[in-house]
């Protein structure tokens, strides 16, 4: 079993490849199948996927769920600005994924990891040399400070050189060039 982490998928979305480098890997027709493609290269029914918000354009669920239904994994599922939590939790409800909400804690290896849609500043055990990972930004905005990655499919491309999503060693690999910075109270005087 393994861990991957990505975001801003945009299914549905009939302009995403005007604002992306995708335009270079599928057309509009294809771009539902290229996602799916792009997807299950890595991931197995039995991984976990972190999907950190905005999944899809579609506002009929149906279409969602025949999308999720094609990708492999244990999907947990953050709100993004253009997710319903509605429509998330009922994928949840109804066996599509196996959780939502609008921010998770998890670990990676001992570290925990803050997992939100939007970047932010500072997040819970930031001092300890805790992560942030988030989406929202299609690879346009590096944090100037902090254990913190955009770890969407677009920033993927731009880090790694190709679309796909961020597994673990690629986050130890990103996180080791990064320094923890204190902007908080925590701040040793």
């Amino acid at each position: 079993m393994a861990n991957f982490y990505t975001s801003d998928l945009h299914h549905a979305h009939k302009n995403i490849l005007n604002f992306t480098e995708r335009r270079k890997f599928t057309t509009v027709d294809n771009h539902t199948d290229w996602l799916v493609e792009t997807w299950n290269k890595q991931v197995q029914p039995c991984d976990h996927v972190y999907h950190l918000g905005d999944l899809s354009f579609s506002s009929n669920y149906d279409e969602i769920v025949d999308f999720v239904y094609k990708l492999n994994g244990q999907i947990h599922l953050i709100q993004g600005n253009h997710d319903n939590l509605k429509v998330l939790s009922r994928l949840v409800q109804e066996g599509y994924a196996v959780w939502s909400g609008t921010y998770k804690e998890t670990k990676l290896d001992s570290t925990k990891v803050c997992l939100l849609h939007y970047p932010i500043t500072i997040w819970n055990r930031k001092q300890n040399g805790s992560y942030h990972l988030f989406g929202h930004c299609h690879s346009s905005y590096v944090p100037p400070n902090g254990k913190s990655l955009d770890v969407g499919i677009d920033n993927a491309y731009s880090l790694l050189g190709q679309h796909r999503l961020f597994n673990e060693q690629d986050i130890r690999d990103y996180m080791a060039t990064r320094k923890s910075v204190q902007l908080d109270h925590h701040k040793e005087r």
